[in-house]
């Protein structure tokens, strides 16, 4: 009963419960070390190296995450960076921890003279077997793909003296010789080196070189032996098509000289039993499987080109 005699009721208007006290929770605080470890690991495997270096210093766990994870140095960039005392023990890393680019550089840098001053005393042998050393290890993780550290030792060598480019090779042919395993495209790039000599000699090794990289599966070697058996080929219908039969499997495994060379002889006419529509298909079927994914980038670089150039 309420004042006056007014009986109240214990409705809303006449009763009311005690709120609640609500207890305001802090904000939890969020920051890069509470994501999980796996997304961690995607943003610091494609810093350069630079940032994963300044990231390192900035927490023990990122500390830990660096240091004793290997794709993190394997993804590193190394873009606008040349191998140098100062980061050398950087690029050495990275390259053992399986970096393409780190071993790619070290490489060129060695065997160029480049960025690694060595005294001039023995400078061929010191920087050919280290760029060896690197040229090797650059094929190893170039796995899937043409094999090509031929490109930088391939000659002319140097008549004056000792060669960098000889030492390499030799380093390479020695080292084919003592390794049973990994050795096809290593055979593959000492093979185009010694192509590109004239003497008859060289060219007989050469081959040699190209038989033992196909018989361990290196496709572009294959490829390479096909090529310079096909004008043999070719005086024989049932022999011209056998070698057809090659090329579209060197072709059907990702060779893309064999694909090109197949969109030629398909083009020009050179069918051997394939109606028109398969052998227009195949073209058609190569050029739409052909992404140009980095077009957009090459026009930036090369701003001269004009429309007719593209």
């Amino acid at each position: 009963m309420g004042s006056g005699g007014v009986i109240h009721c214990r409705c809303a208007k006449c009763f009311c419960y005690p709120t609640k006290r609500r207890i305001r929770r802090r904000p939890r605080n969020l920051t890069i070390l509470s994501l999980p470890e796996d997304v961690l690991f995607h943003i610091l495997k494609w810093l350069s190296v630079g940032d994963i270096l300044a990231v390192r210093a900035v927490h023990s766990h990122l500390k830990y995450l660096v240091d004793n994870h290997a794709s993190v140095w394997a993804c590193a960039s190394f873009q606008e960076l040349w191998p140098s005392p100062k980061n050398l023990k950087l690029f050495e890393r990275a390259a053992e921890k399986g970096n393409f680019e780190a071993a790619v550089k070290l490489g060129i840098a060695y065997l160029y003279n480049e960025g690694l001053s060595v005294s001039d005393e023995a400078r061929a042998e010191v920087n050919g077997l280290k760029a060896s050393r690197f040229f090797s290890l650059t094929e190893r993780l170039n796995v899937g793909a043409a094999p090509f550290i031929w490109l930088f030792i391939r000659p002319p060598w140097s008549v004056s003296g000792s060669c960098c480019k000889a030492v390499v090779h030799e380093s390479l042919r020695m080292e084919c010789q003592l390794q049973k395993t990994h050795r096809a495209s290593i055979l593959h790039c000492l093979g185009r080196v010694l192509s590109l000599f004239e003497d008859e000699e060289k060219q007989k090794q050469a081959r040699d070189l190209f038989e033992e990289s196909a018989n361990q599966g290196c496709l572009t070697s294959s490829y390479l032996l096909w090529e310079s058996d096909r004008k043999m080929d070719m005086s024989d219908p049932g022999r011209c098509l056998h070698s057809f039969r090659k090329l579209r499997d060197f072709a059907a495994k990702g060779c893309w000289e064999a694909q090109l060379s197949l969109a030629k002889a398909c083009a020009h006419g050179n069918q051997l039993g394939l109606e028109a529509k398969a052998s227009n298909e195949i073209v058609c079927q190569l050029f739409q499987a052909s992404h140009a994914v980095s077009k957009q980038r090459v026009f930036s670089v090369q701003k001269g080109l004009n429309d007719t150039m593209r």
